[in-house]
């Protein structure tokens, strides 16, 4: 029989639990995997003038607390990333994929797998806060 060091109870109020609980929004990919969980609402973050992607801010004091689960592609295609022109100057932009469909959801744009920029842009319309629910920004956003 296993000896018995110390015996610890932990404790915790339901009101905190459920402020916490109420305080994160779940969001899915469109396949139905769960994406990214994040203490904001997708809709109240900025957008990036140039394509509309949401970005959470990696660094300084107005950084995102989120965990995003996604990724490069299992085949380690794309994983180098890409440059994009923007005007009359390139972006490097690495993807970041969804595991179960490989659906792009998400981009740095910092080189090197792993790394973190100042910022992840999330793309429109590829993440929704119910499973089976399209996004409106799926048929397109006029306004860009």
């Amino acid at each position: 029989m296993p000896k018995v060091i110390g015996r610890n109870v932990v404790s915790k109020s339901k009101e905190e639990d459920t402020s916490i609980a109420e305080s994160l929004t779940v969001y899915y990919c469109l396949c139905g995997e769960f994406l990214m969980v994040a203490q904001t609402l997708l809709t109240s973050l900025p957008r990036r003038p140039t394509d509309g992607a949401y970005t959470l801010r990696n660094t300084g004091e107005n950084k995102t607390v989120y965990k995003l689960n996604a990724g490069p592609l299992p085949d380690g295609k794309g994983s180098e990333g890409v440059l994009v022109r923007r005007g009359t100057e390139f972006e490097y932009q690495r993807g970041l994929y969804c595991e179960r469909c490989q659906l792009q959801v998400a981009y740095e744009t910092v080189p090197g797998e792993g790394k973190k920029g100042e910022a992840t842009f999330l793309l429109p319309g590829a993440m929704t806060d119910a499973q089976g629910k399209l996004p409106a920004e799926v048929y397109g956003d006029a306004s860009l």
